[in-house]
């Protein structure tokens, strides 16, 4: 680990969307997060896609994708 506060960290799959992004993550009581969890919005659904820690000791440091959970507002019919 470095002195910095912070390390870079690739996000692995599954689409174009956070595939092969590179982002800047804060250590956690000095070590690398275990899973990240990002959110995307597209008209009225939210997206959260988590990543997990893969292997790797160079930055970027690999997070490999483990799933998505979308919300959309009810369609409720009168």
């Amino acid at each position: 680990m470095t002195d910095n506060p912070t390390y870079k960290a690739e996000l692995i799959g599954p689409t174009t969307l956070g595939n092969n992004e590179i982002i800047e993550l804060p250590f956690i009581d000095g070590a690398y997060q275990d899973l990240v969890e990002l959110r995307f919005e597209a008209g009225d659904t939210t997206s959260v896609r988590t990543w997990a820690l893969g292997e790797g000791t160079v930055e970027p440091i690999p997070y490999n994708f483990v799933g998505e959970v979308d919300s959309a507002p009810p369609t409720v019919e009168n």
